[in-house]
């Protein structure tokens, strides 16, 4: 069995100019597998989203598989079925697929009385919990009077040699920032947070517009921002999918036709001819857009709100449109493979039923492991630990031993942005700012008790 990654090694930090020591959190732990990663920089990955591949580069691949990988030599995987779902009810899944096509991944283990329990197990320690913590102190303190968030972290005056100048982009960022308190367990009703929690979700319901009639909420569809926002479809996800968490965690019944009307709009923005989301309603789809709105589906799902099957059939074709002929590898509108889009859509395919045994899954997470974590994409990042994370073995404890104590150990500790992460070096982070890159960085280390991972057996275990 691979022998878990924990020894003393260190990591340049990017932007900062100084060392930090990445150290052993756990004394039982085996240590006789030492990585010392260091940071090198190359350019943003993905055009427009600015992801970029400053990976550590820290070796993270392993030969010692349960089952052997199939060898690029031997030729290109053919593209599985365009519905997911029957791919996935074939191969057999673990978690068993609902009537959505989505695999079962409850929430109950962000619970109190579940989430030390499960993040123990998963791989959390004392001092990642700690980070998380502090960053939802921080973000506590940086909430607007009227509940949102702004990533210019208007809140926060020391915070501004990278917030001067940015867009508030006020609909993601309260998004970000409640996912954040969601993802620890804090509800509308429990919770240290709660009412944190509850003025942001207040904020988001008096926000959102309405198209049709709002009291035949089936037919209403629900919005936050028109066509004049850059980021619209971007920014839409991100909230549907806070809103329609906090409603699945609470039940509060005052959430269910906003969180419909905001699916609903989903739903007719989705481009019928190639059955993706771009940044506006109705044209051919971008994958980073993607993955945000078919988890938002993915949570209204689990909430038992209303998510027509044709759109997901839809949805399911335009990923598998986007997968390179190798099967396995996805690219930036066409382009070529990126580690970022690679982890998105391999994640979606996860959650869209298929098994941590398919052989398009294992080579992803034989790829998406060589390439390691990054030292500053904390967009790739969030996306690449979830799919290790849900894959499991012995990859995902060598990922996790680099990527949570890089990010323990980069966290600002003191000051008036203690809680806080920023990262020099993408182009991404300078342009959405300080708090994009806590509340990124926050989620990547919740990624423990978020959603039970999907490789586990047990039916029983926090499920919904």
């Amino acid at each position: 069995m691979l022998l878990l990654i924990l020894a003393i090694s260190s990591i340049v930090l990017p932007g900062r100019g100084e060392r930090s020591i990445i150290s052993s959190m756990n004394s039982g732990e085996d240590t006789s597998l030492t990585v010392l990663p260091e940071v090198e920089y190359s350019p943003p990955s993905d055009e427009k989203s600015g992801l970029g591949s400053d990976r550590i580069t820290t070796s993270l691949y392993q030969d010692s598989m349960d089952v052997p990988l199939v060898d690029s030599s031997e030729g290109n995987i053919s593209p599985p079925s365009t519905n997911i779902s029957e791919v996935a009810q074939s191969a057999g899944t673990t978690n068993g697929v609902g009537a959505n096509g989505f695999v079962s991944t409850s929430i109950d283990s962000r619970k109190p009385e579940n989430r030390k329990i499960v993040g123990a197990k998963n791989g959390a320690t004392a001092q990642s919990e700690a980070a998380v913590n502090l960053a939802l102190e921080f973000l506590a303190r940086n909430q607007e009077s009227n509940g949102s968030w702004t990533m210019a972290l208007t809140q926060c005056p020391d915070c501004t040699e990278v917030s001067v100048g940015l867009d508030d982009h006020r609909i993601a960022a309260t998004g970000l920032s409640l996912l954040c308190f969601l993802g620890a367990g804090h509800t509308l009703t429990e919770g240290e947070y709660n009412e944190t929690v509850r003025k942001g979700v207040y904020f988001l319901v008096q926000a959102l517009k309405y198209r049709g009639d709002p009291e035949r909420i089936y037919n209403a569809q629900g919005y936050w921002l028109t066509e004049a926002a850059p980021s619209q479809m971007y920014e839409h996800g991100i909230a549907t999918l806070a809103l329609t968490e906090a409603y699945q965690m609470s039940q509060d019944s005052s959430l269910k036709d906003p969180c419909q009307a905001a699916i609903n709009f989903i739903v007719d923005a989705q481009y019928k001819r190639d059955g993706g989301w771009d940044y506006h309603p109705r044209r051919p789809g971008d994958l980073s857009i993607v993955g945000w709105q078919i988890m938002a589906l993915k949570s209204a799902s689990s909430a038992k709100l209303s998510v027509p099957q044709s759109v997901l059939r839809d949805s399911d074709k335009f990923l598998e449109s986007q997968a390179l002929s190798n099967g396995y590898q996805f690219g930036y509108r066409g382009g070529p493979a990126t580690a970022s889009m690679t982890s998105i859509g391999n994640l979606i395919r996860l959650f869209r039923g298929y098994s941590v045994t398919d052989p398009t899954i294992r080579r992803a997470n034989d790829w998406i492991a060589k390439q390691s974590p990054s030292g500053s994409d904390v967009y790739y990042n969030y996306y690449a630990t979830q799919f290790m994370f849900h894959v499991g073995g012995d990859r995902w404890k060598n990922w996790n031993a680099v990527m949570r104590e890089m990010l323990i150990h980069s966290q600002t500790l003191n000051g008036p942005m203690a809680g806080s992460w920023f990262f020099d070096g993408n182009t991404f982070n300078l342009e959405k700012g300080r708090l994009y890159t806590t509340t990124m960085s926050c989620l990547t280390l919740e990624v423990y008790y978020r959603y039970l991972p999907v490789y586990e057996s047990s039916q029983d275990d926090f499920r919904l």
